[in-house]
């Protein structure tokens, strides 16, 4: 109950010299007759009482006997333009009533410029298509040598939303996950000994106000599009909505790496998080001293023909990405020659950005091929039996090339097939028990926007 509220209204037990009495002391001229609910009944001016004495009426009497009936009251949260329509024709002070038809607010003509309406954030963050380049993005290999990787973005997203609350408790549910946690304040999070990725997220963030927070995923877990680092960075985007001094992109990328790889331990390179941030075709490098994006634009034509060439292929398979990261670094630095492979990828990948930007999209189907070959080697974790035949079928059937997306075992094939062969491959990896998935090329990166609470 405001302040208002509390001075400006009496009971309807109460008489008329009590309402004589709260129209004085307050600066409205107006008292808000209610019953024990709070329910508004009528209003009272200094007029109103006036007109009551001069027909005979006694102060003592209930005060119900001289109310007005016949007022303009708003609902509770009106927009502003109610309240300055009310206040143009006249209206001191405007009862707020909710939907029992209670007195919860009293707006006056000063108030309506600042009546906040309270707000929700939402966030949404693609996932990413790797081309060439990954494994080179891991900090152990590109902290001697010179790395890029080769990606893209598309429009399969993480969706995230955050509800502010007036208490400190703190709710998140995974939805994809079927997962709910519940905190009673932030600092049990943040000594909580089992937390999720999203709570060590927030961990991370340490906001300052209670909340509820949900993540949606348009892509199944374990598919190789980056999907931990798409949530990650739609959660961290979805805080970023509602700062005052707010992360630039590369910010938010680092955030996701930090909660991802180092708080949350999950092994894996750098570049999902950059791609999920920036969006689009990129290339991105990384050395010891920076790691650095850099857009590709390609022409329309470029772009749609390479949008109709490729085809998404879900194995079925889900896979872990940071045991496989884990894996693959245990063995690179087992065989020191590994690190020729992780160069030899760095190579391939400047070599597809060139076929790339220069529309030459035979030979960068080409180079898939290559890079499916060159990145079995890396580990023997990558591809098993099931995989190598699910490949061997999209090649027979028409397919120029393709690798697996994301670290291995499991998740989606990404082939590069012309369109007039496009349905001999589904055909072949259907028979095999994999799907295809259809999907558009996702221009931007992470993206957030307030909305009202309705």
């Amino acid at each position: 109950m405001s302040l208002l509220v509390q001075t400006l209204s009496i009971r309807e037990q109460q008489s008329i010299l009590d309402a004589v009495e709260c129209i004085e002391a307050g600066a409205l001229q107006i008292v808000f007759v209610v019953d024990e609910q709070m329910r508004l009944l009528g209003v009272v001016t200094n007029g109103d009482v006036r007109r009551h004495l001069l027909q005979g009426g006694k102060t003592d009497e209930p005060v119900t006997t001289c109310m007005n009936e016949e007022f303009r009251s708003v609902r509770i949260g009106a927009p502003r333009e109610d309240l300055l329509k009310a206040f143009d024709l006249g209206c001191i002070a405007l009862p707020g009533l909710d939907e029992q038809g209670r007195l919860v607010e009293v707006y006056t003509r000063q108030m309506a410029a600042s009546v906040e309406v309270p707000v929700l954030a939402r966030a949404r963050a693609p996932v990413r298509m790797s081309f060439c380049g990954g494994g080179a993005d891991l900090t152990y290999f590109f902290i001697d040598h010179s790395a890029a990787v080769l990606s893209c973005t598309v429009g399969l997203y993480a969706h995230a939303t955050l509800i502010p609350r007036d208490d400190g408790r703190i709710s998140i549910y995974a939805e994809d996950l079927g997962r709910e946690e519940h905190y009673s304040s932030l600092a049990e999070l943040l000594v909580a000994p089992e937390k999720s990725l999203l709570a060590t997220i927030v961990a991370v963030i340490k906001p300052k106000y209670g909340f509820d927070l949900y993540l949606r995923s348009d892509f199944p877990v374990g598919s190789g599009l980056g999907g931990s680092s798409a949530a990650t960075t739609a959660t961290i985007a979805v805080f970023n909505e509602l700062r005052q001094d707010r992360w630039n992109t590369y910010e938010i990328a680092e955030l996701a790496f930090q909660a991802e790889r180092l708080c949350f331990g999950i092994a894996g390179g750098w570049q999902d998080q950059y791609a999920s941030a920036f969006g689009g075709f990129n290339l991105i490098e990384f050395e010891n001293q920076r790691n650095l994006v850099h857009p590709i634009r390609l022409e329309d034509s470029i772009r749609n023909e390479l949008e109709s060439c490729l085809v998404l292929c879900d194995t079925g398979i889900s896979h872990d990405s940071g045991r496989l990261h884990e894996l693959q670094r245990e063995e690179i630095e087992a065989e020191l020659s590994q690190t020729e492979l992780l160069s030899a990828s760095v190579t391939l990948c400047r070599r597809m950005h060139h076929f790339l930007i220069r529309g030459e999209l035979k030979a960068f189907g080409s180079c898939l091929d290559e890079a499916w070959h060159l990145k079995k080697r890396f580990s023997s974790a990558i591809s098993d039996g099931r995989l190598d035949d699910i490949y061997a079928a999209a090649l027979a059937a028409g397919a120029c090339g393709g690798k697996l997306l994301g670290a291995g075992g499991g998740g989606f094939f990404l082939f590069y097939v012309q369109p007039q062969h496009r349905q001999p491959v589904v055909n072949a990896v259907g028979a095999l028990g994999c799907q295809t998935q259809n999907f558009r090329f996702e221009s931007s990166g992470v993206t957030s926007w307030r909305t009202k609470i309705q």
